[in-house]
């Protein structure tokens, strides 16, 4: 008799564990950030802090330093990285084929709307420096190859037909290093307003932050539809001393595909609980609006379709994945 009931009590153990779902389990993902220094390295670590902490009985996040946006667009569609930080620019481009490599890079999804990023060409002020086209016979420096400020210090040098002595891709931490020591005399960084690298080097130099003529701007929107005219408050830096037009890229977070739907949500949702701490890191994450995501330029997650639309949002035909349909 007890032996039955011994059996029985087992079996029916065995059923349940069999029937409770493993979702609950802790997943481990790695998010691609940028070089150290960046906006994106330096959000990243307050994230996945903040997210470990309130959901750490299923996820554990860590960070990664990468070359920017289309390093961690390519890391996540080899399934090497789980979650990165990419520019509404590079990733449509990508998503599409029309980046600079002729392939489709379909495997990413957003889920959070991060900031606008502005391009900040910056000399030290002794240089004499003024404006985008006093670049011309000087030594550049821009991010490293595939980051948001590489591939935009190109562009605007290409469309404006600019003439710099050199052009030289390198972590956000060299460039101040370079400009402080007189190797370069220009910089092109895409960062969040303020930067920290920026206000780093204000501690100790006296910077310009170069301008561009109205012209100048239509032409870069003419040729780039998704970058937008922003403004550098006046303020912002000690070399704000007034409004200062510059080029703004939308910067997103995207997720493989293949995440789960809840996991995703979780992120999405906790994400916006903790705002107030993301924007002790970067500054504009307090102005962060879940209305914001509709800027993508690719398709969301469906963990973070049913979040939006949980909040009321509408999401668009263009911005839902087959899979979420």
């Amino acid at each position: 008799m007890f032996k039955t009931i011994l059996r029985v009590a087992c079996v029916t153990v065995l059923a349940v564990a069999i029937s409770v779902p493993l979702a609950h389990a802790k997943q481990r993902l790695l998010m691609g950030t940028s070089t150290g220094g960046g906006s994106y390295y330096v959000l990243g670590g307050t994230w996945s802090n903040e997210l470990n902490n309130k959901l750490g009985d299923i996820l554990d996040l860590s960070i990664e330093v990468t070359g920017g946006p289309d390093t961690n667009i390519m890391l996540i569609e080899n399934k090497e990285m789980d979650l990165g930080m990419v520019t509404a620019w590079q990733a449509g481009d990508m998503y599409t084929g029309h980046g600079k490599i002729p392939k489709k890079f379909q495997a990413m999804r957003a889920f959070i709307p991060l900031y606008p990023s502005y391009l900040q060409i910056y000399s030290l002020s002794q240089s004499g420096l003024k404006t985008v086209h006093d670049i011309n016979g000087k030594t550049v420096s821009s991010g490293p190859a595939g980051a948001s400020s590489f591939l935009a210090a190109r562009a605007v040098i290409d469309t404006l037909d600019l003439k710099p002595a050199k052009i030289s891709g390198m972590p956000a931490s060299q460039q101040l290093n370079t400009l402080r020591d007189g190797q370069t005399q220009v910089a092109f960084s895409v960062f969040g307003v303020p930067a920290p690298a920026i206000m780093e080097m204000e501690a100790t130099h006296d910077i310009t932050l170069l301008t561009m003529t109205d012209a100048d701007f239509d032409k870069l929107i003419k040729a780039y539809p998704s970058w937008t005219k922003g403004v550098i408050r006046k303020g912002s830096y000690k070399a704000a001393k007034e409004d200062i037009n510059v080029i703004s890229l939308w910067n997103f977070a995207v997720a493989h595909k293949d995440l789960s739907e809840d996991l995703v949500y979780q992120i999405t949702k906790t994400t916006f609980e903790v705002l107030p701490q993301l924007a002790n890191a970067i500054k504009d994450m307090a102005l962060t609006k879940p209305e914001d995501i509709l800027y993508s330029s690719v398709p969301l997650h469906k963990g973070a379709i049913k979040y939006y639309r949980e909040i009321g949002l509408t999401i668009p035909d263009k911005l839902i994945p087959a899979e979420a349909k």
